[in-house]
């Protein structure tokens, strides 16, 4: 049995010690092949990028081992979390190893927090050293083998294995094959080909989108003016590039508020998005393992009731106001929490009056609860509908000190983090949303549209510090934040940024702080070009009510088997295919695996375990 996994990142690495427990059962000798170019941890994690760039998940939620959590026959293969190994083993392996980053990864050691947010290049570390793990005492029958190439062509035989091509041309056969590719790169818009164009005619400087830390900064000049289109994660890493990675330093004053002291190789940073709207900062973490909030209302038997009571569809609307239910109900809850606080009703009694309440907002009020303690959902979706071009950066950097305050109080305790954060507790009930085809395919288009950008302007957060610094970095006169629906004009020798207030910003310098969105048939990776243009590949066209189609990027695949659906809408059996190129069929595929909450990161994506059979073949099971 000979199995292709393209993509050495969390996902594949995950699946790894799965597939070795499973073959491992069996007598057969099993060949497991991996190819990225780039190595272990691939793009995301290669342990020579920036130390500056950082992850938004602690260091105590992320692991690669399976665990209890994992309901299989097949013995688990156990080992430390990424916090664990940093404290047990880091060190030592990191001074047996000559990684670029060293000096800076012994002192962010020496600094590790559970709690805390480490680096991306870090936890690459953490993933070369699970697999030099694994390969000792390999059971003689399991073979692995990594080769850093790129795969550039898979092609089915009639013997129904599969053919791959490498960049090298080196050609192989493989039985199965479990594609994990990340964020794959796109096609530039026909916008960005007139921007960039422009910029190459006019001798200014452009820097597409695409990963942060692949991206050509050193063009940037010092003190002259950049435009960085985009405000979320993406933007994070370019302004710590731009700043700190200059020879800029923060500092804490006596009010223990971050203050940015300049280097003076720093450009002048104007930053703008189309929604205008910053992620919410990520709550200090409170959450421990099996830790999880436990919702009320919004799960999966309400789902399945309503689906039963509608001739099996469960309507947007219904979705959106039950998950609001619940991030309320937390939110009050939190707020009713401050010991510090006589409130002239029992708790318990003003607890089950909310939960009795088709209007959960309403009854707060009613039961006295001031207007500033209110879920606003308008104010929280859209804080400077009042702003003006006047008072716009003194109104958002007040918002940032609110939102720095209410972060530190916790992803437990805060009045909004705490209750925004529930939001990463209740993703299987999303995806049993999502999977069971509850919405209808005039509806699904909405769930992508309006749900999305709800889920990460208020879940999918930075780190707070990496709020905290932004605010700094405007206070310092570094940063300034244009108003949204940003629009960049390329005139007169120039960019020119646009907002909604008229304002208009030039630079010399544009940077697209931003990863493309995801497109099979505009994709520029050579695999996936291939693939699509053997029609192994297809994208999804949802009719809504008013005629007009809303085509999905993503690639589709069974959602059961993770195999992919072609052009015909037959499964290619054995070729499978899962995370960032299947999102829009799938439901938010950017995470990694958690500690015991494993089943997580299994049952959704539909692919572990793989159990052999003693004839060689392959049967899924759902763990």
């Amino acid at each position: 049995m000979h199995i292709t996994l393209i993509g050495a990142g969390p996902r594949n690495l995950a699946l790894l010690p799965r597939l070795i427990a499973h073959a491992n059962q069996t007598n057969q000798l099993t060949k497991i092949h991996i190819i990225d170019p780039l190595g272990i941890g691939g793009r995301v994690w290669r342990v020579e990028q920036d130390p500056n760039f950082l992850m938004n998940t602690v260091t105590s939620q992320l692991t690669l081992f399976t665990d209890d959590s994992i309901q299989t026959y097949a013995p688990i293969i156990t080992g430390p979390n990424f916090y664990q190994w940093a404290k047990q083993y880091g060190i030592a392996y990191i001074q047996k190893n000559d990684f670029v980053n060293a000096n800076a990864f012994l002192d962010e050691i020496a600094k590790i927090n559970p709690n805390r947010f480490s680096s991306r290049a870090l936890f690459g570390v953490y993933s070369k050293w699970f697999f030099d793990q694994l390969l000792i005492d390999l059971p003689q029958n399991i073979q692995i083998k990594l080769t850093q190439q790129t795969a550039t062509e898979i092609h089915q035989l009639a013997s129904k294995q599969f053919s791959i091509t490498l960049q090298n041309n080196l050609i192989f056969n493989t039985d199965e094959v479990v594609m994990a590719l990340g964020h794959v790169d796109q096609s530039l818009s026909p916008e960005e080909e007139n921007l960039n164009t422009y910029a190459q005619q006019n001798l200014l400087t452009y820097v597409p989108a695409g990963h942060p830390a692949e991206a050509d900064l050193q063009q940037i000049k010092a003190n002259e003016p950049v435009i960085l289109r985009g405000l979320g994660l993406s933007f994070f890493d370019y302004i710590a590039k731009l700043t700190i990675g200059r020879g800029g330093k923060f500092s804490r004053n006596q009010n223990a508020e971050l203050v940015y002291q300049p280097s003076g190789q720093e450009p002048q940073l104007i930053a703008g998005s189309r929604h205008g709207i910053p992620l919410h900062a990520r709550g200090t973490n409170q959450k421990v393992s099996k830790d999880g909030y436990r919702p009320r209302f919004f799960i999966p038997a309400a789902l399945d009731h309503f689906a039963e009571t509608h001739q099996g569809e469960v309507t947007f609307d219904f979705f959106m106001n039950l998950i609001k239910k619940e991030i309320s109900f937390k939110h009050y809850l939190n707020v009713i929490s401050d010991l510090a606080v006589t409130w002239p009703f029992n708790a318990k009694a003003f607890l089950d009056a909310l939960s009795d309440s088709d209007e959960i907002d309403v009854t707060a009020r009613q039961w006295g609860l001031p207007d500033d303690l209110i879920m606003n959902w308008d104010l929280i979706l859209n804080p400077f509908a009042k702003a003006s071009a006047s008072n716009y950066q003194e109104t958002f950097i007040s918002y940032l000190k609110w939102d720095i305050s209410d972060a530190r109080q916790g992803n437990v305790d805060a009045p909004y983090a705490g209750a925004f954060d529930i939001l990463r507790d209740i993703r299987s009930v999303i995806r049993h949303y999502v999977l069971a085809n509850y919405l209808n395919e005039q509806e699904y288009p909405n769930f992508l549209r309006e749900f999305n950008p709800f889920n990460n302007i208020i879940s999918v957060g930075p780190p707070v510090l990496r709020v905290e610094q932004m605010q700094a970095l405007m206070r310092a006169g570094i940063l300034t934040i244009t108003g949204p629906q940003i629009k960049i004009e390329a005139t007169d020798q120039q960019f020119i940024a646009n907002d909604i207030f008229g304002k208009r910003y030039p630079a010399k310098q544009l940077v697209e702080a931003r990863l493309h969105g995801i497109n099979m048939n505009t994709s520029t990776n050579p695999l996936i070009q291939n693939l699509v243009a053997d029609k192994l590949i297809s994208t999804k066209k949802y009719q809504e009510a008013n005629g007009t189609f809303f085509e999905v990027g993503g690639a589709v695949i069974n959602r059961v088997t993770m195999n992919l659906v072609d052009s015909e809408q037959h499964d290619v059996h054995g070729l499978r295919l899962w995370g960032v190129p299947t999102e829009g069929w799938s439901w938010f595929t950017t995470f990694s695996p958690d500690p015991m909450f494993m089943t997580k990161f299994c049952r959704m994506l539909k692919i572990l375990p793989i159990i052999f059979l003693p004839e060689g073949h392959f049967k899924l099971t759902l763990s």
